[in-house]
């Protein structure tokens, strides 16, 4: 075709090119003009404005420097102040610079006049008249300095201010005139640009006027000439064919374009009836393969479920979901025969299982031989169906089967009014072979694990803790008894522990860390093949020994990893160590008696001794073979407990009755202070009486024992729930926090110095826990090195041993918080039976047989009243009691009951001011009414 636009004379574009450049080179033209006139002005105008303002500005300094410098001389010639001084000569070199600048700019003559007398003046005044000023203020000839100021430096001052006055003034009208000639400018140049504006829209218009004939007008043209075609009309446009630019060329292709256009109009309609048929056939190719993607994408998922689930349940889901959506079931069920296990969708849950129970045998049997099978059912409707004609429906059986033949799953399934055809049942076949081997493959697994829990159940089950290591060092399998043991933190490894993490645990928590460690490391390596065994402990209060033996384990020749089983041999080690403690206590122990009685033996048979000397031998020896039998004892009593020889005589006890029968028989050391507290409601137990006051005088003796100092020690008693609470407090040595846990362990004593001056055999407390332990209570330490020590322990009351529940009124704990009574009497039996009727009123009881402690103790214990015996042993010593009592300033005021077998001395009640006289003997109960109507006071 050939090229037509070389051809044309006057293109659009270079009509429009040439009017732009002329134009643009017109306005260019002005707008330099404009510029070059407006920077010249500007120029100017600035230039004089900075010319009078920085003269200006020197003015004005040389102005505040002068005045300055008189200032300053001022302040000299008045106070003699050297800083002015300088100050004013600072004034004056700064002066000098400025009227240099001054000098610089361009004066008027009258100015140059000035700035010469400025410059004579500043040289004067420097050499000459400052000079002769500062030596008349050094005589204090202030008549000779106000001459030297009147000789006509004032003159020259004047004038200086005159002219900066005047220079000032005519430089702000100056500046004025300035800004007025700006602003004319501006004015201007706002018309200017105004003018200029208006020649450029005048452009503007012109141009638009040439592109609305040239362009638009005939654009429009082709346009509706363009509808008209394609409505079927006809526009002419000869005019527009006759232009020599491109809208002539436009023009003409449109015409050539028109009869083209009809001419093959009829060829494209046949063309496009015939695409449009394509269409259609695409269409449906394209719905066809979205479906057969869908399937698709179903068929994967199916797939992945069948490979991957280990799950039967989700298995089944999965399986009866595809078939369901890929076959377009109406209702479905699927079951595992052995489980009854189903799914289901179209029926209900009753409904489903009705179809798995009466499933009959024969197509049981049938599916067993074909797999799968169709059976026809034809639909009468009735008034309640939808359908009004008969049709038919098509049930689907089909199965699942293992290897063995046997029935794994059932499917169920219908279609209404669709048959079920041939290619469908043999993909559905297909579908359930694939489900067969992914069954057999979930069975395998939960055969796997079933031995796999099993065999965990066995190890488990095991004793010793059994801890298998790869070769690479991580742990596969460990037991429950190694969790225990080690307390290890990694049960579960199903995941795999790394050999760096559970190397560290045993390196947290073992003493002999670095050699297990080496040990363990050494048993894991490859070229080890033998056994070897270590011995480790772990923790430092209560400590447990263990003995890992260590073996490689083989598949064929090859080392697939190390077993390691690990022993709790701790009751091991404390027989042992037992075994040692026994054998240095026997030799410590049984040695000093035996050399105490050998040697005063040996004295008596060899030498002739006084009788008094002899007597004391004697009862030396005595006192040790006592010794040796308690020793002997002792042995022989924990032997008994522990092998279950030791008979008990149960019966019942009132404890508090006992607790003070053996305190009274106590033997103490004068230096030991001994208090009794009854905070009890009920004390009686079923206990073998015997075995009881073994276990009193231990613990008592040991309080004894171990507070060499002397001090008070303190029993008290109360309820606690459903048991009698027994305390029993020293203010001894103390034992160290570290030892408390392996107190009640045999010959165990505590490694200190001082006790180690004590003695003893270690097995007191031990038999006490038997003791205790064959009795159903606890028992327990608490103690601080250094204060002292308790010792606790409860017994069950009589009632909890007969099985009956209690009504305990629980004791308080804070003691000040009681209604305490005490009571000084030597009769225990009269005492036990006060006792019993005040804590049945609610009141807590202090016994008491010795007369100073029980006033040491009253001025410590606030008490509600004290009831004292007068005879205390064979001397008539309440009295004194009574009037130490009201003596003191905390006990003046606290209500005493006299309780004596005496006859009443009013004159003693009267001075001692004596609540109430009872004379023995007399009810329990007048006493306790007496304490609640002074209580309730």
């Amino acid at each position: 075709m050939p090229k037509l636009i070389p051809t044309i004379k006057n293109n659009i574009r270079n009509q429009f090119i040439r009017m732009l450049l002329s134009m643009l080179f017109l306005f260019s033209l002005i707008v330099i003009a404009l510029y070059i006139y407006i920077d010249s002005s500007n120029d100017k105008l600035i230039k004089e404005r900075d010319a009078v303002s920085g003269k200006s500005q020197i003015v004005r300094n040389m102005d505040e420097s002068f005045n300055e410098i008189f200032f300053r001389a001022r302040g000299y010639y008045a106070f003699k102040d050297q800083d002015e001084l300088n100050l004013l000569y600072d004034e004056m070199d700064i002066f000098e610079v400025q009227l240099s600048e001054f000098g610089k700019l361009p004066l008027s003559s009258e100015e140059m006049v000035l700035y010469g007398e400025l410059k004579e003046f500043l040289i004067a005044y420097r050499d000459k008249i400052l000079p002769r000023a500062v030596s008349y203020v050094d005589a204090d000839d202030y008549g000779a300095l106000r001459e030297l100021s009147g000789s006509g430096t004032n003159d020259l001052v004047n004038k200086f201010i005159s002219y900066t006055k005047t220079y000032n003034n005519e430089t702000d009208l100056t500046l004025t005139d300035l800004f007025n000639r700006i602003l004319e400018q501006v004015q201007f140049l706002t018309v200017l640009y105004i003018s200029l504006g208006i020649i450029v829209i005048l452009i503007i218009g012109v141009i638009l006027r040439r592109v609305i004939q040239n362009l638009i007008a005939p654009i429009e043209k082709l346009t509706t000439a363009t509808d008209a075609f394609a409505s079927g009309g006809y526009v002419d446009i000869t005019d527009l064919k006759k232009k020599e630019d491109e809208l002539g060329l436009l023009a003409t292709s449109f015409y050539n374009m028109t009869l083209s256009i009809q001419e093959k109009e009829e060829v494209l309609t046949t063309q496009n009836e015939e695409l449009m048929a394509q269409q259609d056939e695409l269409q449906g190719n394209q719905e066809q393969l979205q479906q057969s993607l869908s399937q698709l994408e179903q068929y994967n998922e199916l797939n992945h479920a069948l490979t991957f689930t280990l799950e039967k349940g989700k298995l089944l889901d999965d399986l009866h979901e595809y078939l369901r959506r890929i076959y377009e079931f109406d209702s479905s069920l699927m079951y595992l025969v052995d489980s009854n296990e189903f799914v289901s969708k179209g029926l209900a849950k009753e409904t489903a299982e009705k179809l798995i129970r009466n499933l009959e045998i024969d197509k049981i049997a049938r599916l067993e031989e074909e797999k799968s099978f169709v059976i026809r059912r034809q639909i009468k409707p009735n008034g309640q169906n939808i359908a009004q004609a008969p049709y038919s429906a098509y049930d689907l059986y089909a199965c699942i089967l293992n290897s063995e033949k046997k029935l794994v799953a059932v499917l169920l399934a219908t279609r209404e009014g669709w048959d079920i055809s041939k290619q469908d049942l043999l993909d559905i076949d297909g579908h359930m072979n694939q489900a067969s081997i992914a069954f057999e493959r979930i069975f395998m697994y939960e055969e796997v694990e079933r031995a796999r829990k099993l065999n965990q159940s066995i190890i488990d089950t095991v004793n010793e803790g059994i801890q298998f290591v790869s070769k690479m060092g991580e742990v596969l399998l460990l037991n429950k008894a190694l969790f225990g043991i080690i307390r290890y933190p990694y049960y579960n490894v199903e995941n795999k522990i790394p050999q760096q993490i559970w190397l560290k645990h045993f390196q947290s928590i073992v003493d002999e860390s670095e050699e297990l460690i080496y040990f363990l490391k050494n048993a894991i390596i490859e070229e080890f093949a033998n056994t070897r065994t270590m011995r480790y402990s772990i923790g430092n209060e209560m400590p447990i020994f263990v003995e890992v033996y260590a073996t490689s384990v083989f598949e064929g020749d090859e080392k697939v990893g190390t077993m390691f089983v690990h022993r709790d041999i701790t009751s091991e080690y404390e027989v042992d160590q037992m075994k040692s403690e026994l054998v240095s206590t026997v030799s410590h122990e049984l040695r000093t008696p035996l050399s105490s009685v050998l040697g005063f033996t040996e004295l008596l048979l060899t030498k002739e001794i006084q009788p008094d000397r002899q007597k004391k031998y004697i009862e030396t020896i005595h006192k040790e073979a006592k010794r040796l039998t308690n020793l002997i004892n002792d042995f022989l009593g924990i032997q008994r407990m522990e092998s279950g020889n030791q008979l008990y005589s149960m019966e019942k006890i009132a404890f508090v009755s006992l607790a003070k029968e053996v305190l009274k028989n106590f033997k103490f050391d004068p230096s030991h202070e001994v208090r009794f507290v009854d905070q009890s409601t009920n004390s009686l137990i079923l206990a073998d009486e015997e075995r009881l006051v073994q276990l009193l005088i231990n613990l008592i003796g040991n309080a004894v024992k171990f507070s060499p100092n002397g001090g008070e020690i303190m029993m008290k008693v109360e309820n606690n729930q459903e048991s009698v609470k027994v305390s029993i407090k020293d203010k001894g040595i103390g034992i160290p926090e570290n030892a408390i846990p392996t107190l009640f362990q045999k010959f165990k004593r505590v490694d200190n110095s001082s006790r180690r001056k004590i003695g003893g055999t270690g097995l007191g407390l031990s038999l006490c826990r038997e003791i205790i332990s064959k009795h159903n209570g606890e028992i327990w330490i608490e103690s601080q090195e250094g204060v002292g020590t308790t010792v606790f322990f409860t017994l069950p009351l009589y009632e909890q041993n007969l099985g009956r529940k209690l009504d305990v009124i629980p004791a308080s704990n804070s003691f000040s918080d009681q209604k305490t009574v005490m009571i000084v009497e030597d009769d225990l039996s009269l005492a036990l039976l006060l006792s019993e009727e005040l804590k049945s009123k609610g009141f807590s009881i202090i016994y008491h047989d010795d007369l100073k402690r029980a006033f040491e103790e009253a001025i410590q214990t606030p008490l509600v009243g004290i009831v004292i015996d007068l005879i205390i042993g064979d001397n008539i010593q309440g009295w004194d009691l009574v009037e130490a009592l009201r003596n003191h300033e905390k006990t003046r005021d606290l209500p005493i009951i006299i309780s004596s077998a005496l006859d009443k001395s009013k004159v003693n009640m009267d001075k001692y001011k004596v609540e109430r006289y009872f004379t023995k003997p007399y009810p329990p109960e007048e006493l306790s009414k007496l304490l609640l109507n002074i209580n309730g006071k």
